[in-house]
């Protein structure tokens, strides 16, 4: 699901916000360079949008912060969740857009959902969005399959991530890249497809420039951008538009501190993503909308903590005769719910105790489990899997000879960083209750049914673990699985070594910001478009709600939204620089 690319040229610390601006050019103002369309940022939002804008005759120009292309998408799997793609269709199976609005609505806005409400309960720009993905998913994938910007395999077989009436076709809508080999590949080799799609189609990409200003001229419409390449400031004019396609606000500790309330130790997102969008919408005095929420995924805290740009969200909790608990030793939730929704279980709040007992989970394994999926899988299917390879070690894997000695590790590292903590410490009889949790655990394995929990009991959860399986290596250790009722479940051992990691609440990136329309206009307080500008991708607010909708949901409506955006882009008047020369309305 995951493949890992390297962005080390800058440390969180090094690209905090500057000062953000909103500037008034002059009639005279110098340009370093001009373009129909300006894009800012290089993941799968702006390069679509790049390639699509081209492809219809534009001139662009796109920015990227770092010294490499490719941002958070280079890092993943590059999954997409396409609805009424051309696979499916050939298939005979033909989706219903109602029906496939009212699945996102169930698990986006839960406790707004509304069966018999026209947009289902959801706002109705939520609505808006939706409807605008479903209706162009297809046609945006097969555009960008023509132009050879990018190459898809059709995985049919792969689950949504809810089990929920609402979803009458939970399967078909998975796609994933493929290299040229027609081997399954990942978010890079797409990533260096499109940018070779780019250049072929005269793209100019700028790297290592940084946006930190927009001018906007006296009626309102955004006609330029301001940043520095790293040798000077630059000025560069959109005779139409400005696109923001630069991710979210992971690694910027102001925003996640004011926005997150602390809820997060890192993120696995590009280190570039600082929210430098963000400064400019609120200097343009823009509403900020979903910034409470992200794409969630637990992280491997040690890691997290030291700042690496390597890490990656534990996508799937690897393993059988394994179980995670918290501070007092108690298991707390289902270890095999996908990621995003297994992050919430480390928010629970305990209003008697006043604190977070879930906050930093303990994984806790047997010597099998730990030697069974200690191996590379299939691109790494089981992404973020922290036990290490068979034969090497990882300096956050602990070991114990005991139950007792495994807990006095965790209390060594939990030691070493008391204030990132956040106040947990084991509590005295960890180990004895981790042991009673364990022999519980070994009841449920043992009658194959989890009636804590009710691990393994959905389809996506099935899936994974038959990868999981399916994937081993002939050298691992002997088949033991006879008579295993349930696939996820198997009693650990009654005798050590043990295994453990602690992990911590993640993102794979945030998902706030301006809102936007079905054109991918920015809006601002009223409602209406601001001219000129708009915003796609991690950098806006995201129409999912509190959900993680299913596998590949950010590259899938994102590589659509780009090609709705050009195609709107396009058709832009050429904004003009001077005063009183642009009949549209003032921003402020």
């Amino acid at each position: 699901m995951t493949d890992i690319q390297e962005h080390t040229d800058m440390s969180p610390s090094e690209h905090l916000p500057v000062e953000p601006a909103v500037l008034r050019p002059a009639d005279d103002q110098t340009w370093d360079a001009e373009a129909d369309v300006i894009v800012v940022g290089t993941g799968v939002a702006g390069d679509t949008t790049a390639i699509h804008c081209a492809d219809l005759g534009a001139s662009v120009i796109m920015l990227e912060k770092s010294a490499a292309p490719g941002g958070t998408s280079a890092k993943s799997g590059g999954g997409m969740m396409v609805p009424n793609n051309s696979y499916q269709r050939a298939l005979g199976d033909v989706e219903s857009k109602e029906d496939f609005i009212a699945f996102l609505a169930r698990v986006g806005r839960p406790l707004l959902y509304s069966a018999s409400h026209p947009t289902f309960g959801l706002p109705q720009w939520e609505y808006d969005l939706i409807e605008a993905y479903f209706d162009h998913a297809g046609e945006a994938l097969t555009r960008l399959e023509e132009l050879g910007a990018l190459r898809v395999m059709h995985i049919a077989g792969w689950p949504s991530y809810s089990d929920v009436p609402e979803d009458r076709m939970p399967r078909g809508r998975y796609v994933v890249p493929q290299d040229d080999a027609g081997e399954m590949s990942n978010g890079r080799n797409a990533i260096e497809r499109m940018m070779r799609t780019l250049d072929e189609l005269g793209v100019e990409v700028r790297l290592g420039f940084r946006v930190d200003g927009v001018y906007v001229n006296d009626a309102g419409a955004v006609v330029g951008v301001r940043g520095h390449d790293g040798a000077a400031s630059r000025s560069i004019r959109a005779r139409k538009a400005v696109v923001f396609a630069s991710g979210g606000f992971t690694h910027n500790t102001p925003l996640t501190r004011e926005y997150m309330n602390g809820r997060i130790v890192g993120g696995c997102a590009a280190v570039t993503n600082t929210g430098d969008f963000l400064q400019i919408a609120k200097s343009l005095g823009l509403p900020l909308h979903q910034m409470d929420e992200a794409f969630w995924a637990p992280v491997v805290w040690e890691q997290a903590l030291a700042h690496d740009p390597t890490l990656i969200a534990n996508f799937n909790c690897a393993g059988d005769s394994m179980l995670v608990v918290n501070k007092y030793g108690d298991r707390i939730a289902n270890e095999k719910v996908t990621y995003h929704d297994r992050t919430r279980s480390h928010f629970l709040w305990d209003p008697t105790l006043v604190e977070y007992p879930n906050f930093l989970q303990f994984v806790v394994m047997d010597k099998r489990c730990r030697d069974r999926y200690g191996y590379d899988g299939f691109i790494d299917l089981t992404a973020g899997n922290f036990i290490p390879r068979v034969g090497e070690t990882s300096p956050y894997f602990l070991e114990g000879a005991t139950l007792e000695e495994l807990a006095e590790r965790f209390a060594e590292r939990l030691a070493q960083h008391p204030d990132e903590a956040a106040g947990t410490r084991l509590a005295e009889d960890f180990a004895e209750s981790l042991r009673s949790s364990i022999e519980r655990f070994n009841g449920f394995a043992r009658q194959g049914r989890d009636d804590d929990f009710h691990r393994g009991q959905t389809a996506i959860e099935q899936f994974f673990m038959g990868l999981d399986n399916q994937l081993r290596p002939a050298e691992a250790d002997p088949d033991d699985s006879a008579g295993q009722l349930d696939p996820t479940l198997h009693p650990l051992a009654d005798e050590g070594p043990y295994y453990g990691i602690i992990l911590a609440p993640g993102v794979l990136d945030t998902k706030g910001g301006p809102k936007v329309n079905a054109t991918l206009q920015v809006l601002d307080g009223d409602g209406r478009p601001v001219p000129g500008l708009y915003g796609l991708g991690n950098c806006v607010a995201s129409a999912s709600g509190q959900a993680y909708w299913s596998a590949g949901c950010t590259w899938g409506p994102y590589l659509t939204f780009g090609y709705i955006a050009a195609r709107s882009i396009v058709g832009e008047p050429e904004k003009h620089v001077g005063a009183g020369r642009d009949t549209a309305r003032v921003l402020v």
